[in-house]
């Protein structure tokens, strides 16, 4: 499947909303968590059957609900008729190669992200997407698969005192996108740790496999870049949302966003920059490399052109030569060649040609 733009053949033809599941099926059930919580107290529920969510939405109460596994179109739509969550997010819910949004509906505010995922042995990074979906009193998450990402949330969630706790959803909802923004920085941290690794081993000895290092973290930095960008949009429109489901509290924090966001891109254009550097140099290296070479093969050719000179003139077929019967023809020849040799080495020395 490409990497920059998902096959969406399943899709062909149908109407808008029609929920259909593209992407890769990561996950062989999907499962549901809940967390019920208050500045007092706070329930963490892991849901048996998916059946019993209908019973949860509870207005009077804050709600985390997080669906690990989108690709059952079925509890999606469930899920969406439970918590009145409009058809067009649904389908976007499903669609897994979307491009980062964010949306303001009447009664929610919806918004799609990607997470950054270190993938195979050869180090690919692959994204999985988390949709959002906030109202008054409720945040759900959509994820691909479990993911530890948002761990470090729960634990704060756990604590009587966390911040957390003391505000609604919409805090949550920062909190969370946080997470995501700070894990664009770790990732990229760890790419750019091995392109720096890899710009101090071409330094030292430049090779053919390096070049093929050179042009995969390219395409890495270049997959990631694509991933991330829109979510500036996102940030950006986020604070200037007029919606009853943002406090004022919670949109101080959110201003932050924008310089997370900011910092992971330029970091990106830095390492964008260092590989393009690091091409240039390994060419250039590569381009003296056979310079020399070619210097060395060219001095040594001059060297033996009056050598090939003097064995040709003494290999033609004439009886009367000078020396050709001397009983030291043979070895006053070799003499005259390494003396001319020397002196060609020499003269190339002066001249500063070796």
């Amino acid at each position: 499947m490409a990497r920059f733009l998902r096959n969406t053949d399943q899709k062909a033809g149908m109407p808008p909303g029609s929920l259909v599941f593209t992407g890769q099926y990561k996950v062989s059930e999907p499962t549901a968590r809940i967390v019920e919580y208050s500045s007092s107290e706070i329930k963490d529920i892991k849901l048996e059957s998916l059946a019993d969510i209908s019973r949860y939405p509870d207005p009077g109460k804050r709600m985390w609900l997080n669906i690990d596994g989108v690709h059952d179109p079925e509890l999606i739509k469930n899920i969406g008729d439970t918590f009145a969550i409009p058809s067009m997010a649904m389908e976007d819910i499903l669609d897994t190669g979307q491009r980062p949004f964010i949306e303001d509906h009447q009664d929610q505010i919806f918004t799609t992200l990607k997470i950054l995922v270190s993938g195979d042995a050869e180090q690919k990074i692959v994204t999985e997407q988390i949709c959002f979906v906030l109202d008054e009193n409720c945040l759900i998450t959509f994820q691909e698969q479990p993911n530890s990402i948002f761990d470090p949330v729960r634990k704060r969630l756990a604590k009587h005192k966390s911040k957390i706790r003391q505000y609604g959803p919409d805090y949550l909802f920062y909190t969370l996108m946080d997470s995501v923004l700070e894990n664009y920085l770790k990732v990229i941290e760890i790419i750019g740790e091995r392109i720096e690794d890899l710009e101090e081993e071409i330094t030292e000895e430049p090779s053919s496999e390096h070049l093929e290092s050179i042009n995969f973290y390219r395409r890495e930095i270049a997959y990631i870049r694509k991933s991330i960008r829109p979510v500036r949009e996102i940030v950006l429109k986020l604070n200037k949302l007029d919606s009853e489901f943002i406090s004022d509290a919670a949109l101080v924090y959110m201003k932050e966003l924008p310089n997370m966001i900011d910092q992971a891109l330029e970091s990106l254009e830095i390492y964008k920059d260092i590989l393009g550097d690091l091409f240039t140099t390994y060419h250039v290296f590569m381009a003296t490399r056979l310079n020399e070479t070619m210097k060395f093969l060219t001095i040594f050719s001059t060297i033996f052109i009056p050598l090939t000179f003097l064995a040709g003139i003494y290999g033609m077929n004439f009886d009367t030569m000078p020396g050709l019967h001397s009983p030291h023809g043979f070895l006053l020849s070799i003499v005259i060649m390494a003396l001319i040799a020397a002196v060609m080495l020499m003269l190339f020395r002066l001249k500063k040609w070796l």
